[in-house]
């Protein structure tokens, strides 16, 4: 499946939007709503969850390290 990030800054979530159509992160779903408004059974299926995910250091961190998507 895909990479769920969350992130509550528009700037940061574009930006990560960016980064994923570019190829340069695992690909997926970002979501701009605050933390407290996720659900655990939204996030079933993923195979990568980022929380304040910044610009997605810890997905490429991951790729850098040879972990599949």
């Amino acid at each position: 499946m895909t990479a769920y990030y969350n992130e509550f800054d528009p700037f940061a979530a574009e930006w990560l939007r960016a980064l994923i159509a570019a190829g340069h992160i695992a690909p997926g779903v970002v979501d701009t709503r605050s933390i407290v408004d996720v659900r655990p059974e939204e996030l079933a299926g993923f195979t990568q969850c980022h929380f304040f995910a910044g610009i997605g250091g810890w997905s490429h961190a991951l790729r850098s390290a040879g972990w599949s998507d």
